[in-house]
């Protein structure tokens, strides 16, 4: 029997098994780095597939290996990474659901229960067809994507090495796709999502008695104005860039002007370059406007997760594995970046990778909620094309 007749044959099965996976970490959603009771929900599978792991990685992380028969003999056989992330969000759900969570407050809004359920899924069919691949199969169960990221200590853990790692696939479930249809966009995916403080220091006094005071509202809302001028200004249209700013803070009475105010905002690109220029040039032109008014200012950008870009040699396969799979017509190829963030940026800065998007959306079932709302779930048989496609693009890697 071929790889693909393979599939095919187990997968009903594989997609019962992962439907329930899904539900029960869904009613029992955890968020990052507490993903306690989910990590020893996966062990447990993994224990009944009698595939090694090693867990307690990054806190609650774990990496199951799978080592192919076929062609033991070749030289360099290859090792690919297949991840998905287990964390949920604090948001209260808002279902009638069987499965809704039970953990107040909690709820699995992005779709990671679905990402670790499919990953569940892929291990149990390549477990079974060991003699169909050569070389290793790396199955990563991340936790805390949706805060600081866990892959970057996964990674700093030594999990790309012994053996080492040439390639790194993810997926992503997207509601603005129909269930059955996949997205495969090579280059920039996500971006940079970077965030900033500036504190601006003026001169308080009495709101009658501007000329006595160095207004910190005024220099903010001059800062703030600047700023946006930044992205239509001084990035090329053809590098996509966001400025946001997301909070300001200061004064206590309509009469009073303050001492100080705080702002905090995102900043977001979708390459190195660019986010390297706005780091740079937020602060100059904080600096330089504050220094207008005699004012002083201070300035801190914190950098989280890289962009995200996805290798285009590995694209094309991974492409091409899909429409084997499920069709050309169910593969779609290109479209838009995000300006949101996806640590999965860490593995595609170390090794070639790339993250798909997986159709979730059913309008006849009602099921259009966008990821991060209180309402949002997935057509469950999304997951069986996840399974499929990732199966057939590990068995065609290693093969």
């Amino acid at each position: 029997m071929d790889k693909h007749n393979f599939i095919l044959k187990s997968l009903d099965a594989v997609s019962i098994n992962a439907v329930r996976h899904r539900r029960f970490i869904h009613s029992r959603p955890e968020l990052s780095f507490n993903e306690y009771g989910t990590a020893s929900y996966v062990c447990k599978v993994l224990d009944g597939l009698n595939i090694p792991y090693v867990n307690n990685i990054a806190g609650t992380g774990i990496c199951a290996v799978i080592h192919g028969k076929a062609n033991k003999s070749a030289a360099e056989p290859k090792t690919l990474l297949l991840r998905a992330d287990m964390d949920a969000l604090p948001i209260t759900e808002v279902s009638d659901k069987e499965y809704k969570s039970q953990n107040k407050g909690v709820m699995h809004a992005c779709g990671h229960d679905a990402h670790t359920s499919i990953l569940l899924g892929i291990c149990e069919i390549l477990n079974a067809s060991r003699d169909k691949f050569g070389g290793c199969a790396k199955l990563v169960f991340q936790p805390g994507e949706e805060t600081s990221g866990g892959a970057k200590p996964m990674i700093d853990s030594g999990i790309l090495e012994n053996p080492n790692v040439d390639a790194c696939i993810a997926l992503h479930v997207d509601p603005e796709i129909d269930t059955g249809k996949l997205r495969i966009k090579s280059g920039s995916l996500y971006a940079s999502p970077d965030d900033f403080k500036i504190t601006v220091h003026g001169r308080g006094g009495h709101g009658a008695e501007p000329e006595k005071c160095v207004d910190p509202i005024v220099i903010s809302a001059d800062i703030i104005h600047a700023l946006m001028n930044l992205v239509s200004r001084e990035i090329n249209p053809f590098d996509n860039a966001v400025i946001t700013v997301g909070s300001i803070c200061g004064g206590t009475a309509s009469n009073i002007i303050p001492d100080t105010v705080e702002m905090t905002g995102t900043a977001r690109s979708l390459t190195n370059d660019v986010r390297s220029y706005l780091k740079r040039r937020i602060g100059e032109v904080a600096r330089g406007i504050c220094a207008t008014y005699n004012a002083q200012c201070d300035y801190e950008f914190t950098e989280l997760f890289p962009p995200l870009i996805n290798d285009a040699e590995l694209s094309e396969k991974l492409y091409k594995s899909a429409c084997k799979t499920i069709g050309t017509n169910n593969c779609i190829l290109g479209g838009n970046a995000t300006m949101a963030g996806e640590d999965f940026a860490y593995f595609s800065q170390e090794r070639p990778s790339v993250l798909v998007k997986l159709g979730c959306r059913n309008e006849a079932m009602g099921i259009t909620a966008p990821i991060h709302h209180s309402s949002f779930d997935i057509d469950e048989s999304c997951m069986k094309t996840g399974i499929a496609v990732f199966s057939q693009f590990a068995l065609d890697y290693l093969g």
